[in-house]
């Protein structure tokens, strides 16, 4: 209930961070007219929230000329922010950069994963060691190979996690518990 409160309301909500209060305004939540407080200015909060919760730049050529590298891992399940948007968005830097988007910024979606962790998915995984490979080495990664933690119904599987548009396919013979099963296609 912590961001609910306090970042996702405006202006923000005061609640305790223990006993039975934060379980009681989430469920007293209204989705119905929640999503006005994303947007809603108030006194000394004249800039709504939502407008800080968008990274919606398409132009990142500073960056890409400093020689810039950028993997955004998200869950595929995530609450607070569509997959969808966040392709829309690389879809769109890559469009600006004339198909090259790929040489400098890589979205990996992790099927099942909620906001940064949890859920059903493989979800334990080296983002960073792949943006140092990629800064250091110059190897773009592809694939990042993910393990599921012991809290899902598979624990110890392990998948790749493919760069967008490429999506893991089971190759045809091999365990499905084994991301060496499968290839990013």
């Amino acid at each position: 209930s912590g961001s609910v409160s306090a970042l996702f309301t405006t202006p923000p909500t005061v609640m305790p961070a223990q006993g039975p209060e934060p379980l009681a305004f989430l469920r007293s939540i209204n989705v119905q007219t929640a999503g006005t407080k994303l947007t809603a200015t108030s006194g000394e909060y004249t800039t709504p929230v939502a407008d800080f919760m968008r990274a919606s730049s398409t132009d990142l050529s500073g960056f890409q000329r400093r020689g810039g590298k950028l993997i955004v891992v998200q869950g595929v399940s995530d609450p607070v922010f569509s997959i969808n948007d966040t392709i829309r968005w690389w879809e769109e830097v890559n469009r600006v950069n004339n198909g090259t988007a790929a040489n400098f910024a890589r979205v990996f979606g992790v099927p099942g994963m909620n906001h940064c962790s949890g859920g059903p998915a493989t979800d334990q995984f080296n983002a960073f060691g792949a943006l140092v490979e990629w800064v250091e080495k110059s190897t773009a990664p592809a694939q990042i190979v993910a393990t599921a933690g012991n809290g899902t119904p598979w624990p110890g599987r392990t998948r790749p996690l493919c760069a967008f548009p490429s999506q893991a396919r089971y190759n045809g013979t091999g365990s499905i518990e084994v991301a060496g099963s499968f290839s990013c296609r």
